[in-house]
């Protein structure tokens, strides 16, 4: 990223390649449209590419590049709301385009697997924002407590009980959906 403030465009592609499906499942996580997600994710980098120059090397680039992630969906959710209430869009947890299913020659086991990605998806979305938020960012994302912490600029132990309360409520979600 130090070069990138220089004006490097082969350090902010080599950026780019490293850290867009990283975004694409960030936002993916977080709303499950996957055209949304690639414009949020085209949005971060064309922002952190504008704002290079005030780039500061203070701590981990994940945490830095999730911060303006994170900025860029509260203001689509911000702007998101404001088209609902007017009754022009559709809403920010809309469902979106399914996962896709893994290889399998048998019908019953692909209906199954969609049917368990689905119930997951949907229990993550049921989520409260700042759960869903931490809970994508450790789980998928696997940045670590104290990046989440930076990102979300607050307490390492809040990101943390927001990731218990995530858990806790996603095993009430889904309890009874696997037997074991």
């Amino acid at each position: 990223m130090l070069k990138v403030r220089e004006g490097d465009e082969c350090a902010f592609a080599e950026l780019f390649r490293r850290y867009q499906r990283r975004l694409l499942d960030f936002f993916y996580g977080m709303n499950r449209d996957a055209q949304l997600a690639e414009d949020l994710c085209l949005e971060t980098f064309a922002r952190v590419w504008h704002l290079r120059r005030k780039y500061a090397a203070t701590g981990s680039f994940p945490a830095y590049l999730f911060t303006f992630a994170r900025n860029i969906w509260l203001e689509k959710c911000r702007y998101l709301g404001k088209q609902w209430r007017l009754g022009s869009a559709q809403s920010v947890e809309a469902d979106g385009p399914d996962l896709p299913a893994a290889v399998s020659t048998h019908p019953d086991e692909m209906a199954s697997r969609s049917e368990l990605e689905e119930r997951i998806l949907e229990a993550v979305a049921g989520l409260p924002e700042e759960q869903r938020m931490v809970f994508v960012m450790r789980t998928i994302q696997r940045l670590s407590l104290e990046e989440i912490a930076a990102v979300l600029q607050c307490p390492v132990n809040t990101v943390r009980s927001r990731k218990l309360l995530a858990v806790k409520k996603l095993r009430e979600s889904l309890r009874g959906l696997l037997v074991l």
